[in-house]
């Protein structure tokens, strides 16, 4: 019997759902911050799995997880709060 694979990346709706939020909510959890930014991988911006179970875990976002932010987004941007940490 074949294993279902568990695809690593996740296109929006479907990382959305993985966390069982709506789109739209998910889109405002990114703006915020809240949520690391898609990885482009083979012309598809994608969500890591391993990045998502971070965040249900109760992890802070790592800066690092978006390798394509701009550095002086974070120069200018307000600190941080343990708020922005988690879904609200």
């Amino acid at each position: 019997m074949a294993s279902k694979i568990e695809p690593r990346g996740l296109r929006r709706a479907d990382a959305a759902r993985y966390l069982g939020i709506s789109p739209s909510h998910f889109d405002t959890q990114r703006a915020l911050g809240a949520i690391p930014a898609p990885k482009p991988l083979f012309g598809v911006m994608l969500y890591d799995r391993h990045d998502l179970d971070a965040i249900f875990d109760g992890k802070p976002v790592a800066a690092a997880a978006n390798d394509n932010a701009n550095p002086w987004d974070d120069a200018i941007a307000p600190p941080q709060t343990e708020a922005r940490t988690r879904l609200h």
